[in-house]
């Protein structure tokens, strides 16, 4: 269909059209002064080699080992088996409809990423995302019996102050409403249009 015609279709019918798109904008409006902004909240962490490394010789004793850097070739290693370790137990922190944890890594480093309903509970579910890896570590090294002076720390590189402000569920559903709206009035236009073309050639007089 040509441009052209298309919009005197529309032009004639209007009175389908306006309404519609009226209904939609008090919709979207609705539903973006409704529906909460969401707060996100990224902080990292790396891992650290112990500064005495992986073997401490007590005296008179037998040397002992960090079995993580024993077969560890680098720091890299441990963020994996981290990853692993700490997937399932991420997921359970989402208690609330709102929330959303994700960790992920790269190299040794380790990034925790969060949204929570507020910026309380966006800071609230960071903290718990870098205690997760702290005790997931520090169990581990616990559970293989390394001497604690050998044991891989957690140090925080970045932890923001406070979260920020994601308007991504507004931004959706805003979005969602207008384009399904408008394409509910597009719909009606032309179905309004076909049955009136219909009702014309039924009434024309056959020749």
């Amino acid at each position: 269909m040509y441009f052209g015609k298309l919009f005197e279709l529309l032009v004639r019918r209007w009175l389908v059209l306006v309404p519609l798109l009226l209904i939609t904008a008090v919709a979207a409006g609705y539903f973006y002064i409704s529906t909460p902004v969401g707060y996100q909240w990224t902080g990292t962490v790396v891992m650290l080699a112990p500064k005495d490394g992986r073997i401490v010789r007590p005296p008179s004793q037998l040397e002992q080992t960090n079995s993580l850097l024993a077969f560890a070739p680098t720091l890299s290693t441990i963020t994996i088996m981290l990853i692993e370790e700490t997937h399932v137990s991420a997921g359970k922190l989402a208690t609330q409809p709102k929330d959303a944890v994700e960790i992920s890594r790269e190299g040794p480093f380790m990034t925790a990423k969060v949204e929570g309903a507020s910026a309380a509970r966006a800071k609230q579910l960071g903290a718990d995302a870098f205690e997760l890896i702290r005790k997931a570590l520090n169990s581990k090294q616990e559970t293989l019996g390394a001497p604690p002076s050998t044991w891989v720390t957690v140090s925080v590189v970045t932890a923001p102050a406070e979260p920020e402000k994601l308007p991504k569920a507004k931004i959706t559903k805003v979005g969602g409403t207008l384009a399904a709206g408008g394409l509910l009035a597009l719909f009606c236009a032309f179905a309004v249009e076909s049955i009136a073309v219909n009702r014309r050639k039924r009434v024309q007089p056959v020749h």
